[in-house]
């Protein structure tokens, strides 16, 4: 938005902008909330990936060590169970996670590393063992000697030999898995399959592999083992989800709020005003002021202008009633003063001695502390008694009666003259004419243009015009546009006018240059 519509609009700029603000909030949570969970579920995939590389590494290491041993225990099988027994214990003892090695010949486990002597058919111990297999792995809901707890099983054939080799029972279990699973959510589920059963970290018995959960399930295969292993991970879970969601919403918070004052600060109407005043972008024009009677310059009126370096032209109407509204008319009226006080030397070469130079004063100005420093400061440097200063006192705010009545009466002892400007725009006109000694009255536009027309307003300028030469206050027509307002003026005895009948506000160096050639010309 503009800087013109953010003087006309100050009111409903917070509202704009708040809006603005929580709509980039509202992207950035989206965007970070977005870029968040793609990068964790990025990052949990290679770790999910570095897992089962992991895993299968182990898998294969292990039972490819646990089949060197069989493979070296096979040679027991041709012995007596008294002969092999010391030597089969001590490798069951020294191999991990093995429960016992049991030696098999022609069908019949003969001798066990846990309770020696036996006579067991191997089809009893492990009923959907296929002995016919080099090797095979089985899994079942315990054993004969230990019924209670789930078994792994793997067989090792000897070569040539029909149901005889060295068949292991694995105590592997997943418990510290299970353990840990509830706790922590980087540590997967497990389900270890073989065959048409499965062992799991989610329960203590063996489930069948058809009821196994199919969503979020990793399947590893431990080839060229007859075992699977699936891994049930979810990439993203609801504590990443929660963190994640909370940690963008206090950073779409903190953006949203530093949005909102960066656009307030780089929009706000106070901040560019004070950086125009520190910039030089304001400047000053006079409108020439003339005696009604003899049409001769008696004076002008010093217009603050505005003129922005991106935003052009921007028109007292908007930003003067802001600056007395945000308490910055003070600063503003000071920052006049000082470009009048540049202008002056020029000025006193355009204007004849005794010329009004009028400037606009807000009432809030009249009341502060530091007035009258200000406005001595001001005399102090103007050309001695050149000039006759006159304030023109605007009705945009009310005057303290007390405080006005002495502070009118101080600018008087000052040779300071008052004018009530705009008369008749405000409530507060009638007010002013009734208790405090005013100099000039300024007639407002509005009823310079009812001139020569039949409206509701012309007997209303004969009303103000009788009502100032009973108080014996001088008149001001400002608006003048028209030869025939003039001659209204004139017949009226209006004493001054100012209007683009005569000419226009005007840059220094053009009201110079006016100044010079309308003089030559009266």
């Amino acid at each position: 938005m503009g800087l013109k519509k953010a003087f006309a609009r100050h009111a409903s700029q917070k509202r704009r902008n708040l809006a603005k603000s929580s709509i980039i909030a509202l992207v950035f949570f989206i965007i970070c909330t977005s870029v968040t969970l793609l990068l964790i579920n990025h990052q949990r995939l290679q770790y999910q990936h570095q897992l089962e590389n992991r895993t299968q590494q182990f898998a294969l290491g292990y039972l490819g060590q646990l089949k060197t041993t069989m493979q070296q225990i096979m040679p027991l099988t041709d012995k007596p169970c008294v002969t092999a027994l010391a030597n089969l214990s001590y490798r069951a003892a020294f191999t991990s996670g093995v429960r016992t090695f049991v030696l098999v010949r022609d069908g019949f486990a003969y001798c066990s590393s846990a309770t020696g002597d036996m006579m067991l058919a191997i089809n009893h111990l492990y009923p959907e063992m296929n002995w016919q297999k080099p090797l095979d792995l089985k899994l079942q809901q315990g054993t004969p000697m230990v019924p209670g707890r789930p078994a792994i099983a793997m067989w090792l054939r000897q070569p040539g030999e029909a149901n005889t080799g060295v068949l292991a029972t694995l105590d592997l279990s997943l418990t510290p898995y299970l353990l840990m699973t509830p706790h922590n959510d980087d540590i997967p589920s497990l389900a270890l399959v073989i065959g048409k059963n499965a062992i799991t970290t989610f329960s203590s018995d063996l489930i069948p592999v058809a009821q196994l959960p199919k969503k979020q399930a990793r399947h590893l295969e431990i080839s060229p083992y007859p075992l699977s292993i699936m891994f049930y991970n979810p990439i993203l879970t609801a504590n990443h989800i929660r963190l994640t969601v909370l940690g963008s919403l206090v950073l779409s918070l903190m953006v949203g709020v530093l949005c909102y004052y960066t656009l307030m600060l780089r929009q706000s109407p106070e901040r560019a005003l004070m950086r125009g005043i520190r910039h030089g972008e304001f400047f000053v024009e006079y409108q020439p002021v003339f005696h009604t009677a003899t049409s001769a310059i008696a004076g002008i009126e010093a217009l603050l202008r505005w003129q922005h370096p991106t935003e052009g032209r921007i028109s007292p109407d908007l930003f003067i009633p802001y600056a007395e509204d945000e308490g910055l008319i003070i600063p503003l009226t000071r920052h006049l003063f000082s470009i009048i006080i540049t202008d002056i030397p020029q000025l006193v070469q355009a204007m004849p001695r005794g010329a009004k130079l009028g400037i606009n004063l807000s009432p809030s100005h009249l009341n502060a502390p530091s007035f009258h420093d200000d406005v001595s400061q001001l005399r102090a440097k103007l050309p001695g008694d050149y000039f006759t200063l006159l304030f023109e006192i605007t009705e945009r705010g009310m005057v303290e009666e007390e405080n006005a009545l002495a502070e009118f009466d101080w600018l008087h002892r000052q040779g300071i003259e008052i004018a009530v400007d705009d008369f008749g725009t405000g409530h507060s006109a009638l007010i002013y004419l009734q208790r405090f000694t005013l100099d000039y009255l300024k007639i407002d536009r509005g009823f310079v243009n009812a001139i020569g027309q039949d409206t509701a307003t012309a007997p209303v300028l004969d009303a103000v015009i009788s009502l100032a030469k009973k108080l014996k206050m001088r008149t001001v027509a400002e608006g003048v546009e028209t030869a025939e307002q003039v001659s209204f003026l004139q017949e009226h005895h209006v004493d001054y006018m100012q209007g683009y009948y005569f000419s226009k506000p005007l840059r220094i160096k053009a009201l110079m240059e006016f100044c010079f050639d309308y003089q030559a010309t009266i």
